[in-house]
């Protein structure tokens, strides 16, 4: 009779308390852990080999670290048994050890079981419908397949029901962790008034070993990570965990190592285009929540490598991996274990932008202290006002397109098919037996200006506010291909990487066409009543615009006074959410070098890479 209460869920019979489950997961371990807990039985059992119980019994003595049971075939051909926390016949035996219970193995052991892919949704899948509603799902899934067991099925399942009736004979109370696909047969087994004698496969000498730092990094069947956050929850009794939640922190302790090691700035819609990524990315494949390879391809493709790298580092660290009683170090691939891999591969970019990050030519220049751009005759570095301008255009473009496309409409044919036929509306409307055609919107007469907002740098209320964009500069193109550019930055003096030579990042600026008309937009009356820099920059915007658009980057849009603002002058703001955009091109465009003047260009080079 199934009972539940709360998360937890288990099968009885008799004295048998059933607990079903799917190996090598973080959420079946912990229904395990649940249901020791509630049912507070006399003895556990579980599905793992017999004839292994003394190597599997010490594995799990050794936990949290992590251990491999090794033995060999009748061909002489290596079996591993991987010993891990999140591995629910090893909960069910770790639970009994620390509870100073009998624990048995009670699973007869064969050769050459054939492969065998469970037909099971996602496990975090517990987390929502519970354990009970899974199971009830598996078994009309496999019912539906209709997959004959095979004579090495049945003999597994007779031999466990026969253990399990010995030991229910024996204890008051049994609980028995066994696999989903076997529990049922299991379970109809021990009313049998008779078993076969049968015999376990012939096995050669068994070894308890250990894994290499690396190994364990690739091996382990769930990642150290969440491993190693399960193994915290569990000692603080803090169950059931949520997978979901654990990935977002290991995002999260993985942003601040990447902000340490770069400099780089970590927005907040980086997790967003994440989380994102990673949702369609896991329905894709039919699951709920990523594994660690679906993970790093959303670091490394929604921020950069060196992020992509940060996470891997953190997610494959595993901190029990003690082996204090120096057992064989195994270096095992993830093919010796899985049989089959995916390879990720993380190019990390040098980063420069911390102090001193110039290009050491000898021991003694290594320690020199160099003096910070003065505040008169300041210049720009030329390739880097290249990038900037190529970025504005590359804007422009995109601004265009997105006004474009909000003046498009579909209508039926008339006339003429105009930009072309809408393929989804026709077919939409299929029964009024018309084609519709798409006509796009009015060309706009270009872009005047473009904003770019990396951080607003606006005080928090009730919080001590620390200007991290104090330096705030207005300056002329020098030629008629440079544009006029207003920005706020981090200050000159922070970071010097050579003699007149400053890196600084941008907090925000505005470009503006054609050039030398832009007047110090900090120091001008009109801007007072703006809240932030961010709206200083906006308002300067389209105040200096010559045509009708305005391109606005930022984490959010616009409030709505300063859209009315532009409508009054004839303008219109294109928002255009900045996570949309690169991360690796945004990092790059954000720095940006001050020279203290003309005859530093020349050997800037030597000092900017």
């Amino acid at each position: 009779m199934p009972l539940k209460e709360d998360n937890l869920y288990y099968l009885q019979k008799d004295n048998v308390y059933a607990v079903p489950i799917t190996h090598y997961n973080m959420e079946m371990a912990a229904q395990v852990r649940l249901a020791f807990q509630a049912i507070k039985p006399a003895c556990v059992a579980v599905e793992l080999a017999e004839t292994m119980q003394p190597q599997l019994l010490h594995a799990v003595s050794r936990l949290p670290d992590i251990s491999v049971v090794m033995t060999r075939d009748a061909q002489s051909n290596p079996l591993f048994y991987l010993c891990e926390p999140c591995e629910p016949a090893f909960e069910g035996l770790r639970s009994a050890l620390e509870a100073e219970l009998p624990a048995f193995c009670i699973d007869l052991d064969v050769d050459h079981y054939p492969e065998f892919n469970d037909l099971v949704p996602d496990p975090y899948a517990i987390q929502r419908v519970g354990l009970k509603n899974f199971y009830e799902i598996y078994i009309k899934e496999l019912n539906a397949a209709k997959l004959v067991k095979t004579h090495q099925d049945a003999d597994r399942e007779l031999y466990m029901a026969k253990r399990l009736r010995e030991l229910s004979l024996r204890y008051d109370s049994v609980l028995f962790v066994g696999g989903m696909a076997h529990m049922q047969g299991v379970l109809n087994y021990i009313d049998r008034p008779h078993f076969p004698d049968m015999m376990h496969a012939p096995r050669g000498a068994t070894q308890i070993c250990t894994l290499t730092e690396d190994s364990c990094r690739e091996v382990i069947a769930e990642f150290a990570w969440m491993t190693t956050q399960y193994e915290l929850l569990r000692r603080e009794d803090n169950f059931p965990p949520d997978r979901q939640r654990l990935i977002l922190k290991l995002f999260s302790e993985s942003a601040d190592k990447y902000k340490a090691s770069t400099g780089n700035a970590f927005p907040g819609y980086n997790y967003r285009n994440i989380m994102k990524f990673l949702r369609n990315y896991s329905l894709y494949y039919d699951r709920l929540m990523p594994d660690l390879f679906q993970i790093l391809t959303a670091a490394k493709g929604c921020v950069d490598h060196n992020y992509a790298y940060e996470t891997w580092a953190l997610a494959t660290e595993y901190p029990f991996l003690r082996n204090v009683d120096n057992l064989q170090e195994l270096n095992l691939t993830v093919e010796d274990i899985w049989g089959h891999s995916k390879i990720i591969r993380f190019h990390p970019i040098k980063n420069s932008r911390k102090q001193f990050s110039f290009r050491k030519r000898s021991k003694d220049r290594s320690r020199m202290k160099f003096r910070p751009p003065g505040p008169f005759n300041l210049c720009s570095y030329p390739p880097e006002d290249i990038s900037v301008e190529k970025f504005g255009d590359f804007l422009m473009k995109k601004g265009t397109q997105i006004f474009t496309e909000e003046g498009s409409r579909t209508i039926p044919f008339a006339s003429s098919i105009e930009d072309g036929i809408d393929t989804r509306e026709t077919i939409r409307h299929w029964h009024e037996k018309k084609l519709y055609v798409k006509v796009q919107g009015k060309p706009p007469g270009g872009v005047g200006s473009i904003v770019v907002i990396f951080d607003e740098d606006s005080p928090v209320e009730e919080e001590v506010y620390e200007e991290k964009y104090p330096w705030k500069m207005s300056w002329l193109g020098e030629h008629t291909q440079e544009s006029d550019m207003a920005f706020y930055a981090t200050p000159l003096s922070a970071n010097v990487v050579g003699p007149g030579i400053s890196r600084c990042d941008y907090g925000g600026f505005m470009m503006t066409y054609p050039p030398r008309r832009i007047y110090d937009i900090w120091t001008d009356s009109d801007y007072c009543e703006c809240r932030n820099k961010s709206e200083v920059l906006l308002m300067a915007a389209i105040d200096y615009a010559v045509k009708p658009l305005v391109v606005y980057v930022a984490s959010k849009p616009p409030r709505s006074a300063l859209k009315t603002f532009a409508k009054r002058y004839g303008k219109k703001i294109v928002y255009l959410p900045i996570g949309q955009l690169s991360p690796i091109k945004i990092n790059k465009i954000r720095a940006f070098h001050v020279l203290d003047g003309y005859d530093k260009r020349e050997i800037a080079d030597e000092y900017i890479y």
